[in-house]
C-alpha cells in the first residue's frame, strides 16, 4: 500500500507566508534583458539554471551574474550571446556542455576525436567562443567519485542537492523504494516492483544528473554498456554491431521534467530534489525575485523516499525543504566551475569563494523573513567541510582538468 507523504502542497506554508507584490515587468528566464551582458557569464546545468537566474537578480544590483538556461525559455532561442562583442553560439544544454563551453572559452581544443580548433564550441561544428564564458554550472564533479585538489578547473560548491526517483503520483508504483530496488530496475534485472510493471527512463547525454545517477556508487552502469545493448529495458541492440549504438526503447528525456510521466503510469525517472522544490516554490520565487521565471515541469511526478542498508526510509523533502540527511549515495554538491587561474580575480572571489561569498550568503526577503537565495531555490546550505565531495559552500580545493 502506498503512503503519500509529499504532495502538491508540500511548500504551501512557504507560499502562504509571502506578502510581496510582483513587479509589473514580465517574468523571464535568462538575463533580462538579453542585451544586459553583466560581468560574469555562466552556462550549463539544467539543475541549477533557476538558481543561476535568481542569483543574477539578487547579487549586487543585478549586474554581476548573467546565467543562461540549459534550454530555451519561453521566447528564447537556441543561440545565446554572452558578451557585447561577438560571443553568439549554441546554447549549452547540461553540465557536460557547460563545462565544454568553459574550456573552449579558455582556448582549449575540446574535439576529443582528432585535431580540432582551439576555442571552438560545439567541437568540430561550432564557432570560436574564447573569452565568452566565465563559469559553468555543473551538477556533478568532473572527476567522478575520486576527488583531486589539482586541475585546470575548480569546482566550487554552491549548495547541497539530492537525486531521487520520480514516479507517477497516481500510478501503482510505491512511494518508498530501497536502493537495491532502484538499482535492479536500472540494471534491467527487475521489470516489476511490488507486483507492478516499471519502465526506467534515461536522461539526455551530457546531463550532470545522469552522469551522477549512473556512477558506480549508484546505478553502476556506463554509457558504453548502454550503447552495447547490455540493458535491453532501456536500449536495444538491433544489429549486433558494437560500432552502432543501441537504440533507446523510449526517447531520452530532459532532466527534471516530470511531464514525461504524463500518461505513463509505469515509468520512472531520476529527478533532482532541489529542482523539485524550486519548481514547487515557483510562485514564491517569482514574487520575491521578479522578473525571474521558474518553469513548473513537475507534471504528475512524485519524488520517492529511499532506504539503504545503513539508513532507514528517508523522505527527500521535509516541511517543504530538501532533506540534507537523505541517504549518502543520493546526495551531491552542485557547483559553479571556474578556471583555477581565475581564483585570484576579486570578482570571482567575492561572488563564489568562501561561505561569506555572495552566492553562499546572499538573502532575499520572503514573508518578512530573510531566506538564503540558494535555499529558496531548493538547495541545502553546508557551512562546514565533511570531505571534498561534501564540502562547505565556497570551497576551492576540488579541482579537475575538465
Amino acid at each position: 500500500m502506498k503512503v503519500k507523504t509529499i504532495g502538491r502542497v508540500a511548500v504551501a506554508s512557504l507560499g502562504a507566508a509571502v506578502a510581496l507584490v510582483v513587479a509589473a515587468s514580465p517574468a523571464v528566464a535568462d538575463p533580462d534583458p538579453a542585451t544586459e551582458f553583466r560581468q560574469l557569464a555562466g552556462v550549463g546545468s539544467d539543475t541549477t539554471q533557476d538558481l543561476g537566474n535568481g542569483l543574477g537578480e539578487a547579487l549586487g544590483a543585478g549586474d554581476i551574474v548573467a546565467s543562461w538556461d540549459a534550454r530555451p525559455p519561453a521566447g528564447g532561442t537556441t543561440t545565446i550571446k554572452t558578451k557585447a562583442t561577438g560571443c553568439s553560439f549554441q546554447r549549452p544544454n547540461g553540465s557536460g556542455q557547460g563545462r565544454q563551453a568553459l574550456r573552449a572559452s579558455q582556448g582549449e581544443d575540446i574535439d576529443g576525436t582528432g585535431p580540432g580548433t582551439a576555442g571552438q564550441f560545439p567541437a568540430a561544428t561550432g564557432v570560436n567562443i574564447q573569452g565568452c564564458v566565465d563559469f559553468a554550472r555543473s551538477s556533478s564533479y568532473g572527476g567522478g567519485s575520486t576527488p583531486s585538489n589539482s586541475g585546470t578547473y575548480t569546482y566550487i560548491p554552491a549548495g547541497v542537492d539530492a537525486v531521487t526517483l520520480a514516479v507517477h503520483e497516481d500510478g501503482e508504483l510505491p512511494f518508498q523504494w530501497s536502493f537495491a530496488q532502484i538499482q535492479r530496475v536500472y540494471k534491467c534485472f527487475d521489470t516489476t516492483v511490488a507486483g507492478n510493471p516499471v519502465v526506467p527512463r534515461m536522461i539526455q547525454t551530457g546531463s550532470g544528473t545522469w552522469e551522477f545517477w549512473i556512477q558506480p556508487a549508484r546505478m553502476a552502469i556506463t554509457e558504453n554498456e548502454i550503447n552495447a545493448g547490455d540493458y535491453p529495458c532501456m536500449a536495444l541492440d538491433h544489429d549486433n554491431n558494437i560500432a552502432t549504438p543501441a537504440i533507446p526503447v523510449h526517447p531520452r528525456v530532459q532532466e527534471h521534467d516530470g511531464t514525461v510521466l504524463t500518461g505513463n503510469l509505469t515509468h520512472v525517472v531520476p529527478f533532482s530534489v532541489g529542482q523539485f522544490v524550486a519548481q514547487t516554490n515557483h510562485t514564491v520565487i517569482e514574487a520575491a525575485l521578479p522578473p525571474v521565471l521558474v518553469a513548473d515541469r513537475r507534471g504528475p511526478s512524485h519524488p520517492v523516499a529511499i532506504s539503504t542498508t545503513t539508513q532507514t526510509t528517508t523522505q527527500p523533502i521535509v516541511s517543504g525543504v530538501l532533506n540534507i540527511n537523505f541517504p549518502v549515495p543520493f546526495r551531491r554538491d552542485v557547483y559553479n566551475v571556474v578556471p583555477t587561474a581565475n581564483l585570484t580575480n576579486p570578482l570571482i572571489q567575492s561572488t563564489f569563494v568562501g561561505t561569506g561569498s555572495a552566492v553562499c550568503s546572499d538573502t532575499v526577503t520572503v514573508g518578512g523573513q530573510q531566506r538564503r537565495v540558494i535555499e529558496l531555490f531548493g538547495f541545502g546550505f553546508r557551512g562546514t567541510l565533511n570531505n571534498p565531495l561534501e564540502a562547505n559552500c565556497g570551497y576551492t580545493d576540488l579541482r579537475f582538468n575538465s
